[in-house]
């Protein structure tokens, strides 16, 4: 660190600010298929990013050298680069706090645990599967990743923290097949340490989606009840959270805008953003620019509350950082971003929800990538179970769902207590009074 600090000073123009992000990773990703190891990847990759601060123009640059005269240079271009960026009042440094090593979660026990038991634990999930159900043929893929990460970053005004921590994600899809008819489901979990993944959960949650929809019925058109498994709630929050980012906010990309207090959800619906959260996916002392981290509401009893923000954000709406910048790694910008964001449970279970005279439970959903945050609208092809009073009767498949995702949130009315995270979102099922269900 000091000699990367020398390098950036001796070669930084006189009145430059500047700020320098470390980052190095190891990944690795087991897959297996028909019971036997299909693919082993291994990756390595380490780089430096660095930006640099004038009179209110920022520039940015990259290497992945970190030998002296590369840094250099990717200081010298990051100046350049800064010369030629239009003034804006929002780039600015951010924290100039002295935070040290920090604790984080690091797996040392998952980091070296047998490359072999590893193979064999991703293997024993596809026999899991099977196990479970006469029905499950097999995986089209079971996946487990594993990543350990690096980072140092300090600036001229005085930031300085450095951590280590690991990151392990699953992910399984299941083929079931009766009479001819196939059906597939996915399943995905996320943890901090190798022990603590939900693999047994996440198993069992996809063998009851694929085998649950096997030889659907028909479905005519109509508005109903419909309870969002925790799963495919938790993929539309994720799909829908740029609506609570301050960039969305600074671009007028958000129907939130303005709406600061007043009543625009379900008063069933509360959403927080935790980066702080034990044991959270996205947990961390502090942001990429140095604020720390916190539990903020989002949303209470259906009020919106506020916006996550980074430093920029925050200056160009007239805010405090909140200690959501984040980086995809050392070759991007910070950026305001969710950590652990997920819905507060409620106190009833999953069976209480699906007492109903009818109901749809949603299981699966298909073109999230296409619902559109600054609108609210989508358009959702579904998979699911038709309750009646709490008993299973059918299932269905290629059913759509649309709207918007106000109308969606504001029908609310209860959530249930199953709260699981895939990653960093989190969500228990929830209740919708009615919903339009194309067949």
């Amino acid at each position: 660190m000091e000699r990367l600090k020398e390098w950036v000073e001796e070669s930084i123009g006189a009145g430059y600010e500047y700020e320098v992000y470390v980052e190095k990773r190891h990944r690795t990703t087991i897959e297996s298929s028909e019971e036997s190891l299909e693919n082993l990847i291994r990756s390595e990759d380490a780089g430096i990013g660095i930006r640099v601060f004038k009179d209110r123009k920022m520039g940015f640059s990259y290497t992945t050298d970190l030998q002296e005269s590369a840094v250099k240079r990717c200081v010298e271009t990051a100046m350049e680069m800064c010369s030629i960026t239009p003034e804006d009042e929002g780039f600015l440094l951010g924290s100039c706090e002295n935070w040290g090593e920090l604790r984080t979660y690091y797996d040392r026990r998952g980091i070296e645990k047998p490359l072999e038991e590893k193979i064999e634990l991703v293997v024993g999930l596809e026999k899991l599967a099977k196990s479970l159900d006469p029905r499950v043929r097999g995986v089209r893929k079971v996946s487990l990743k594993e990543t350990e990460m690096e980072v140092l970053c300090f600036n001229s005004r005085g930031l300085f923290y450095l951590y280590r921590g690991t990151w392990y994600n699953s992910l399984i899809a299941v083929l079931a097949e009766e009479e001819g008819d196939q059906s597939i489901s996915y399943e995905f979990t996320g943890s901090r340490s190798l022990e603590e993944l939900s693999l047994q959960s996440m198993v069992e949650d996809a063998v009851f989606k694929a085998t649950a929809t096997l030889k659907p019925s028909t479905f005519e058109t109509k508005r109903m009840p419909v309870v969002l498994y925790r799963d495919a709630s938790a993929m539309i929050l994720e799909a829908f959270s740029p609506i609570f980012l301050g960039d969305s906010l600074v671009k007028g990309k958000t129907f939130l805008k303005g709406k600061e207090g007043e009543r625009v959800f379900s008063e069933k619906l509360t959403l927080v953003d935790d980066g702080s959260r034990e044991g959270g996916f996205l947990t961390l002392p502090v942001d990429a620019e140095g604020y720390p981290t916190s539990r903020k509401l989002l949303v209470e009893k259906g009020k919106f509350v506020g916006f996550l923000h980074s430093t920029y954000t925050a200056v160009k709406s007239g805010s405090k950082p909140t200690g959501n910048s984040l980086r995809d790694g050392f070759k991007s910008l910070p950026a305001s971003s969710i950590t652990n964001i997920y819905v507060e449970p409620g106190k009833l279970s999953l069976e209480d929800l699906l007492q109903q005279g009818e109901v749809l439970l949603i299981t699966d959903l298909m073109g999230l990538h296409t619902v559109d945050p600054v609108s609210g609208d989508f358009s959702l092809g579904a998979s699911g179970i038709i309750y009646r009073k709490g008993k299973r009767e059918r299932g269905v498949r290629g059913v759509i769902i649309g709207g918007n995702i106000r109308e969606l949130w504001s029908s609310v009315v209860e959530v249930g207590s199953d709260l699981k995270f895939y990653g960093n979102v989190g969500s228990p099922s929830l209740l919708i009074e009615n919903l339009t269900v194309g067949g």
